[in-house]
């Protein structure tokens, strides 16, 4: 069971006027609740069960959902059975994934051998669920209902997977609800044997004004930004732009590029869910 994310707010009171004033909120965290039954095979087996669910929920975990996708219950006359509940097998529910740590101290019942517990998880870095894909995945396989790590759910548009150019006008399609920042979420943009004849190359996101300025003369090199490192070649470059880097907002971003020719831009990144 997932919660919803916990948020963070800013405000104060002002003598003269009702209410209060927000100067902002953030996404804080969200927790995650599993019930868990276990079945030991001897009293003494119970101590083994308590030291692997320990072990086995330890650490950093990356968290997917599974369920069934309907539960058909047989009508039972008094004093009739019909059998024992026949249930579907269980499947992904979509390509999303969450990055969680354990913050409770699951309690094994130790006087039974099966035992019902709950283990809680907390959010760590993002609060967000993520895709266990990336764009350049989606577009180099194509979009497929029938691919298990490609979720229906995803809000993915079968129209707008493509995430390679060689156009120096194009529409980015994020598909989550959250703006991929590349302070702290997987973003990577790279121009394919980029050349810049004129020494001032210009990256615009015209959706959300960002704008990535490259003040150097290049001739066939790759320049690329990954998170918030910026390279052309294997040398990190970041003195020669303008400070800047490019995000992207949920839906279609349109990009303009100028003052430089490319083989090929490659756009990836992972979708973000709250």
């Amino acid at each position: 069971m997932s919660s919803g994310i916990k948020k963070r707010t800013g405000s104060e009171y002002s003598d003269g006027r009702p209410g209060r004033i927000n100067y902002h909120s953030e996404d804080e965290y969200r927790t995650i609740t599993l019930l868990v039954q276990s079945t030991a095979h001897d009293m003494q087996d119970i101590a083994h069960l308590r030291d692997a669910v320990n072990e086995l929920f330890d650490g950093e975990l990356m968290l997917r959902e599974m369920r069934i996708k309907s539960v058909e219950v047989e009508y039972e006359s008094v004093g009739q059975r019909t059998g024992e509940l026949q249930l579907e097998s269980t499947e992904y529910v979509n390509g999303k994934q969450i990055k969680v740590t354990m913050v409770n101290s699951p309690e094994v019942d130790d006087t039974t051998l099966v035992s019902m517990f709950t283990v809680e998880f907390e959010t760590i870095e993002l609060p967000y669920f993520e895709t266990i894909y990336t764009t350049l995945e989606l577009h180099d396989s194509g979009y497929s209902s029938a691919v298990e790590k490609y979720g229906l759910v995803d809000n993915i548009d079968d129209e707008k997977v493509k995430y390679r150019f060689t156009e120096s006008n194009f529409t980015v399609y994020n598909a989550g609800n959250v703006t991929v920042e590349p302070e702290s979420m997987y973003i990577s943009l790279l121009f394919y044997y980029c050349s810049i004849p004129n020494g001032k190359m210009t990256v615009k996101n015209l959706t959300t004004g960002d704008t990535l300025i490259i003040n150097s003369t290049e001739n066939r090199r790759h320049i690329r930004q990954d998170g918030m490192v910026f390279t052309i070649g294997a040398v990190n470059r970041f003195r020669d732009t303008n400070r800047k880097f490019i995000s992207l907002a949920p839906g279609d971003n349109r990009f303009e590029i100028t003052g430089a020719t490319f083989d090929e831009a490659r756009i990836d990144f992972k979708y973000y869910y709250k």
